[in-house]
């Protein structure tokens, strides 16, 4: 028997039959068109499904506002897209068909059926394009906050037309099956919500005719295409008090069934899940499947396939919920972007690269992966045998020496790997203690795993020295040592303070400095959840705003449930005696925090490049990596290994 028996068994989706029941959902990896293809045909041979973004084909550009459009207007940041009902929008978007066709023949190719998202943001709208947003009832979006054109009868028939026309286009650029979005706080959920539609007209009041537009797309489309390919819905899950119920979404459910949809999928939440709603890209802070009772009742009303997507993260799960018959098909994003090749390596016993869940994905810039250097970079990142088997000795043990080692064995060099710890994973031992905030250890077990299959010689507890490179005598020494942290007396780092908390006081001050990303949300965190008084200082605005909305918003949603106070535009200064002194990183006014234990730094690290001097006398290469090179994220730590062990040694 398989070892995913539910996972890889066929199922018939209207005329249609996907070879196995994992789905690759839409998302947007923001790559060029080689890089996207080359993407799609990894993550396409082992899914039944793959889910492409067609709202561009003439959907979410619709003009509403002043404004010309004309020849070449895509690269023109102050020129308004044609609007797709007329001739020369018609053209323009009937032109755009090429390039979607080949990303359904990328999927085609290997076996997965294409299926064409057709969405429409609302007031959703994550870029500025210079044109109002639109919404049922002018109510704004709480992430994007803007003030939106609420949409007159006539622009309703427009948008249904705009859907329709798409549509078509997806079906002639190849597409086996259309979904229409009505989730993720976007325009066809904002008609669905009595949070957001107040109308009173035909569109608004109860939720058959809050449903009107929706199945209004669903009519539409289905004429637009024909039988032969069907047209599924994306369903939102329960929104907070007010708003969406389960036996609302179970009612929409079933009338969509009524008007001819061939499936339905559930995925809840909004893009960041302000306003206590989830995100919908839900990082290792949220618990896994949250979508999965939702599609349990939708299934139990329903004699359509049901789809269940956002934050499934194994197959193991994957395999449950198919086992518990809460779903017919499972959608994945993030474990394919981990691991293209997901669904084949589990049914051949192998092992896949985890999803940790830390949500540095694709997030406003092309596909990137903590856990899979080589998610977008599939080409560039194919590991080639080495021309010239080298001896090769790699310091450090996290992630990126681990990267590094395993590119390098991969291609045929003899790697042995030091590291001054009892075990490999540097900080990411530590953070697996110490933060949910994504799945550090899954990474762990994967990376030490590997590392064994490899073949790669593991020598722990050993401090790197000229010494022993000399015994070792390799041609080339990667130094990934990590990072140092500046020493001052009257700081704890937050390195130590993670590791060891019985060493850090009562009342604590985080004193965040210029870091604008996890590690001040990360200390105070897991010191206030230990019991401890959380004072967090930040010299930015605010804490970890360069972190992506989900996990932020998540974490000081935490925050100030346990009590930590927040202090922004605040730099700390001298400690002694209790007497913490601060002052604005704004006008630089001075004052001072009573009954402080203790502070630990979070900024301060600089690179441990203190062995390359010497090791240049002992090699004729020396390389630097990971926090060694410069203090940053696992992001960045597991692509410089990765770059170095595939590309340069």
């Amino acid at each position: 028997m398989s070892a995913y028996p539910r996972l890889s068994a066929p199922i018939a989706i209207g005329p249609l039959t996907a070879r196995n029941r994992l789905m690759m959902t839409t998302h947007g990896p923001r790559l060029p068109q080689a890089r996207y293809l080359r993407y799609i045909a990894e993550r396409a041979s082992g899914v039944g499904l793959a889910g492409f973004n067609l709202g561009p084909l003439g959907v979410m550009q619709v003009p509403f506002g002043p404004g010309r459009a004309f020849p070449d207007h895509s690269g023109d940041p102050d020129a308004v897209p044609p609007h797709p009902l007329t001739a020369e929008g018609r053209a323009w978007y009937d032109g755009m068909i090429p390039t979607a066709r080949a990303w359904a023949e990328a999927a085609a190719q290997q076996g997965a059926l294409p299926v064409a998202q057709l969405y429409h943001p609302g007031a959703a709208q994550h870029s500025d394009s210079f044109q109002p947003t639109v919404s049922p009832s002018g109510v704004p979006d709480p992430f994007e906050r803007h003030n939106p054109h609420p949409l007159d009868l006539a622009d309703i028939g427009d948008l249904t037309q705009a859907f329709a026309l798409a549509a078509r286009r997806a079906r002639d650029a190849g597409y086996a099956a259309i979904e229409l979005h009505a989730a993720h706080g976007y325009l066809p959920q904002q008609f669905l919500s009595p949070l957001t539609n107040q109308r009173t007209d035909g569109y608004g009041g109860d939720l058959a005719a809050r449903a009107r537009f929706l199945l209004e797309l669903l009519a539409a489309a289905r004429e637009a295409v024909g039988d032969e390919v069907p047209v599924g819905v994306r369903l939102t899950g329960p929104e907070r008090p007010g708003g969406l119920t389960l036996d609302d979404i179970v009612a929409v459910a079933k009338a969509l069934e009524a008007g001819g949809a061939a499936y339905v999928s559930l995925s809840g939440g909004t893009y960041a899940g302000l306003g206590a709603d989830a995100p919908y890209v839900a990082p290792a802070l949220v618990p896994p499947a949250p979508n999965a009772p939702t599609a349990a009742a939708v299934k139990a009303a329903v004699g359509l396939p049901v789809m269940v997507a956002g934050a499934i993260a194994t197959l193991d799960h994957a395999e449950a919920i198919l086992a518990a018959e809460q779903a017919d098909v499972v959608g994945m994003v993030r474990a394919l972007i981990a691991e293209p090749q997901l669904l084949a390596k589990g049914v051949a016993g192998q092992r896949p690269r985890p999803c940790i869940g830390g949500n540095e994905c694709h997030y406003g810039r092309p596909v990137a992966c903590a856990a899979n250097p080589a998610a977008g970079r599939e080409a560039a990142m194919a590991l080639r045998p080495a021309l010239r088997p080298r001896r090769i000795l790699v310091v450090g043990g996290g992630p990126a020496g681990l990267e590094c080692a395993l590119a390098a064995a991969a291609r045929g060099h003899a790697v042995t790997l030091v590291e001054r710890a009892p075990r490999l994973g540097g900080q990411l031992v530590t953070l697996t203690a110490a933060s949910d905030q994504a799945r550090f250890g899954d990474y762990l077990d994967y990376a030490r795993g590997a590392i064994a299959e490899a073949g790669v010689t593991v020598r722990l507890g050993i401090e790197a020295d000229v010494r022993l490179a000399q015994e070792l005598a390799p041609d080339a020494i990667v130094l990934a040592a990590g990072a140092m942290w500046n020493p001052r007396p009257d700081r704890i780092d937050a390195a130590r303070a993670l590791a060891e908390p019985h060493a850090v006081g009562q009342r604590v001050v985080v004193a965040g400095g210029l870091d604008d990303h996890l590690p001040p949300l990360i200390v105070a965190d897991y010191l206030a959840r230990l019991g401890r008084e959380v004072i967090l200082l930040t010299e930015a605005p605010m804490p970890g705003q360069a972190v992506e909305a989900a996990s932020l918003y998540l974490l000081l949603r935490r925050l100030e449930t346990s009590g930590v106070v927040i202090r922004p535009n605040t730099a700390a200064g001298g400690f002694a005696d209790g007497r913490l002194e601060v002052r604005s990183s704004l006008t630089g006014a001075p004052s001072v925090l009573e009954g402080v234990d203790s502070v630990i730094a979070v900024d301060g690290r600089r690179g441990d490049d203190r062995l390359v001097a010497a090791m240049r006398a002992v090699a004729p290469e020396v390389h630097l990596i990971g926090d060694a090179l410069a203090p940053r994220r696992m992001l960045h730590a597991t692509l410089d290994g990765a770059r170095l062990g595939t590309l340069s040694l």
